[in-house]
């Protein structure tokens, strides 16, 4: 279960995306931007007085935010109005007792690494880089003390507001494109054992052995087309194809994916990438022939699985 800082940092990642999502006004703040004093001047509107030197008494007796919350608040108040004083509490912790770590404290320090990453403002990668080597010596201080490595990944993602395993097979497949095959290589290495999206490892360990091996990716990629693929997983794999693989494992893909395919623009996109696959092998006359085929349709128009126009592209791919 996401636990209330990150549902809160998702709170706000989510606003980012769509502006007109409504919530109370501080449920959407950034509290780092506050200064301590507003902080303490915020949480005595809420009926908690209560100065800097009172705050790290109190917190002496707790080990995270969560448990000074207990101390402080009535369980029987108002949800909403507990929830901004934990988040006000939280980012004096965060910033009074920075040498007292919590799971909270630390997967909100990586959230916010994350955030800064994804929108470009870290001057260097080296701030992701640590954020990422202390996550792994987080799960391993999970697994030593008997946890299995999958529900110890389980346990921190429910303290982060982003998809840790989201963002680390992005950010892996940022780093192949960028051809930075060693960190890829090692990033995916040291995190597969915590990972459950095994399918996509599989194809981004595929992925690595393209730049030494293509024979070794297109039996890796086979063997996997055997298994049950998610459309999102199959166009990953054909633009892997389009630049790498074999015909026949094209062809394959291509036809697991047609049944999976549930909109106008996911077709146009395939076509797209097949026409692209036979521009790659100098097959012109087909390129054209799935470029006219692609002119003719519309983006608005509704997507038929019956569409006489899948059967027409099938044919083009014998």
């Amino acid at each position: 279960m996401i636990q209330t800082k990150a549902l809160y940092n998702l709170l706000r990642l989510n606003a980012k995306e769509d502006p007109t999502l409504k919530a109370d006004p501080w449920a959407l703040e950034d509290f780092r931007k506050l200064s301590v004093a507003a902080i303490f001047r915020r949480l005595v509107t809420l009926n908690v007085r209560i100065d800097e030197a009172g705050f790290l008494q109190f917190a002496e007796e707790c080990d995270s935010p969560e448990e000074l919350l207990e101390l402080l608040v009535d369980e029987e108040g108002d949800p909403k109005t507990q929830d901004h004083i934990y988040l006000l509490l939280f980012e004096l912790w965060r910033r009074l007792l920075p040498d007292k770590q919590s799971l909270s404290i630390f997967c909100d320090e990586l959230d916010h690494i994350i955030q800064e990453y994804e929108e470009d403002r870290l001057k260097s990668d080296e701030p992701i880089q640590d954020g990422l080597a202390n996550l792994l010596d987080v799960l391993r201080e999970h697994v030593d003390q008997k946890m299995a490595p999958k529900e110890a990944f389980r346990t921190i993602s429910d303290y982060c507001g982003h998809d840790l395993e989201c963002f680390l097979f992005e950010m892996i497949t940022e780093l192949l494109d960028e051809n930075n095959e060693s960190y890829a290589r090692e990033l995916l290495e040291e995190f597969e054992p915590y990972i459950e999206d095994s399918l996509q490892a599989e194809f981004l360990a595929a992925r690595l052995y393209s730049f030494t091996d293509i024979k070794e990716t297109n039996r890796r990629i086979a063997a996997l087309l055997k298994k049950k693929l998610e459309a999102e997983l199959l166009f990953e794999i054909i633009q892997l194809l389009v630049a790498t693989g074999d015909h026949s494992l094209f062809q394959l893909s291509v036809k697991k994916l047609l049944p999976e395919l549930k909109t106008e623009e996911e077709f146009q996109d395939l076509l797209e990438l097949t026409a692209d696959y036979f521009r790659r092998l100098d097959q012109d006359e087909k390129e054209k022939q799935i470029l006219t085929l692609k002119k003719k349709r519309s983006k608005s128009q509704e997507f038929n699985p019956k569409d006489p126009d899948l059967h027409k592209f099938e044919a083009l791919l014998a």
